[in-house]
């Protein structure tokens, strides 16, 4: 599991995790998904973007890189759609 350095975006922060979802065996690669969380405050608690704002298609994938940059752009459109209720 690693963490992302965290982002800032229109006032909130973005945090991602990138997770292992398999173990590795004999000729078979670690998969990663990709989770994000954003706050209005870096020191607060940071609150999950609800997986029904997931961008869909495949969400696992071989690299951390790429789960991170995932969840960086489902807490995007998240952030977005928050701020079109406003």
């Amino acid at each position: 599991m690693s963490e992302g350095a965290g982002e800032h975006y229109k006032g909130y922060y973005i945090r991602t995790v990138a997770r292992a979802v398999n173990h590795p065996r004999e000729g078979m690669t670690s998969l990663f998904e990709g989770v994000a969380t954003i706050s209005l405050n870096p020191g607060s608690q940071y609150h999950p973007v609800p997986p029904d704002q997931h961008l869909g298609d495949d969400q696992v994938f071989g690299t951390e890189f790429e789960a991170h940059r995932y969840a960086e752009k489902a807490a995007r459109r998240y952030i977005d759609k928050l701020e079109k209720g406003k």
